[in-house]
């Protein structure tokens, strides 16, 4: 049981890790589109 509910732990700190990760590079990317279209639009 105690071995079950570490493993399910281990687990979801892993999905939230990944969900951060995820969420930094969506960030990213929609900050740089936005630098880019906006870049393009001076010239």
């Amino acid at each position: 049981m105690t071995q079950r509910t570490l493993k399910l732990n281990h687990h979801g700190r892993l999905v939230v890790l990944l969900l951060v990760a995820l969420n930094s590079i969506c960030t990213f990317f929609s900050t740089f589109e936005k630098a880019f279209t906006d870049s393009e639009r001076a010239r």
